[in-house]
């Protein structure tokens, strides 16, 4: 929560991707705060034109995943607004499984990813893991949001 804080009065502006495929998401265990997550980060004035830039920039710099803007759902999944914090997280459901292969230079982020059904992402998550890692604050509801979008739900 003192990273959130610190975001909200100092600023900061960005945006993230729900990943789908068939009936699984993809998930992303972050370095900081060590939490599973959706792949997403901060808007960058110099490289992208608005927050759908930034999800789709993100992805491809952390997961290697080329998304389409056709692809993406424009109606975001979830807005935050407040204070001089934005976040946006969109939604692309793809027709194929991609493969995972981020850029070496951002793997100082995340420590790797996991495709789970949707149904029960939470058990999946943490099933199998040695240690249970926590779902990054907003993940539920998203989920929730994502799961009535679906049409197989």
């Amino acid at each position: 929560m003192k990273a959130l804080y610190k975001y909200i009065t100092e600023g900061y502006s960005g945006a993230g991707l729900i990943i789908t495929f068939e009936d699984e998401v993809l998930f992303q265990l972050r370095k900081y705060p060590r939490s599973w997550a959706f792949i997403g980060g901060g808007f960058d004035k110099t490289k992208d034109k608005d927050f759908l830039d930034t999800a789709i920039r993100e992805v491809f710099e952390e997961s290697g995943i080329k998304i389409n803007k056709e692809d993406v759902d424009k109606k975001a999944i979830h807005k935050l607004g407040f204070g001089r914090y934005k976040w946006v997280l969109y939604h692309a459901s793809l027709s194929k499984r991609p493969t995972i292969n981020g850029k070496k230079e951002f793997s100082n982020e995340y420590i790797k990813y996991k495709w789970v059904k949707i149904n029960n992402y939470r058990f999946q998550l943490n099933e199998k893991e040695k240690k249970h890692y926590r779902l990054y604050f907003f993940v539920s509801y998203q989920m929730k949001v994502l799961q009535k979008r679906l049409t197989f739900f």
